[in-house]
């Protein structure tokens, strides 16, 4: 697990992560992070899961509620 990051991309670092090749803890020294909640947010904006987490699942009344929110209204406003 003791992997050289040197001239890894962001993508390389967090398929490294996700795959479970390296640890926490290199994942955040090489993004220069403190806190594991800003590397949580990290993996999920770029698409990935941390290690042993599941996905996020949204229940059908929040869906419906975000799609609500985004359709365009009636009106044109």
């Amino acid at each position: 697990m003791n992997d050289n990051l040197a001239g890894c991309s962001l993508a390389d670092v967090l398929e490294r992560l996700e795959k479970g090749r390296i640890g926490h803890q290199a994942a955040m020294e090489w993004l220069n992070i403190e806190s594991l909640n800003d590397l949580v947010e990290i993996m999920h904006a770029n698409g990935r899961l941390m290690p042993g987490h599941q996905p996020l699942k949204v229940s059908a009344a929040t869906r419906a509620l975000l799609k609500a929110i985004w359709e365009p209204h009636p009106t044109g406003y």
